[in-house]
């Protein structure tokens, strides 16, 4: 089982991003932006009505509160606040996908948060406790089979991601030494040329392990 995922909700105000929503109708999972880096209530809505129609697994995708950089800027944050951010993010999305009758099934950081938490032990630590504070059945998306073992040993289940890129192939991400258990795509080009190898399945992140 292949499971596919993109970035949705990340317009903000005037600024909109309609191409992401062609890039979802190839995926099994989207990644609803909170607020912080992008997303306002009407994308975030549009993109909530989109999982309810087509039926597809749906994940909070958290950032800095960074909209002008669009969450790639490093912040310096003390554990409450990066605690306070989790939790707050998770929370609003969560709150917003029960009035569409659905449930949130895992986490993905953005930008800078996203690589400081692949970075930083401490603070990946700080973010499995948050997610754990307000839903710990989550799974968090990780980048590295290192995070999602800490993940792991801490109580969260975890699934590990790989970009598919311009070079990349199914071939390529099924002969890698560690399966990933999801594959994010940035672009309609891509997610369309490894559309036309294997279709995505909707997953149960619960059962997210082995699936390729």
């Amino acid at each position: 089982m292949f499971d596919f995922n993109c970035d949705v909700a990340q317009g903000y105000g005037v600024y909109k991003n309609e191409g992401e929503l062609e890039i979802a109708k190839y995926a099994s999972s989207i990644n609803v932006s909170a607020g912080f880096h992008a997303g306002d209530p009407m994308a975030i809505s549009k993109a909530l009505k989109f999982a309810s129609e087509k039926n597809i697994a749906l994940g909070v995708h958290m950032g800095y509160p960074d909209i002008q950089g669009f969450g790639k800027r490093k912040m310096n944050l003390d554990k409450e606040e990066l605690e306070a951010l989790v939790i707050y993010q998770i929370s609003a999305i969560v709150a917003y996908a029960k009035t569409y009758d659905l449930e949130v099934e895992y986490v993905r950081a953005h930008g800078a948060l996203k690589e400081y938490l692949m970075e930083s032990n401490e603070g990946l630590l700080v973010a499995v406790e948050a997610i754990k504070k307000v839903c710990p059945w989550l799974n968090l998306i990780v980048q590295t089979p290192q995070a999602k073992e800490l993940v792991e040993q801490n109580g969260l289940k975890a699934a590990y991601e790989v970009e598919f890129g311009e070079s990349s192939s199914i071939r390529e991400i099924r002969e890698l030494e560690v399966k990933p258990d999801t594959i994010h795509f940035k672009s309609l080009e891509d997610i369309k040329r490894a559309y036309d190898i294997i279709k995505p399945t909707p997953v149960n992140y619960n059962r997210v392990q082995n699936q390729i």
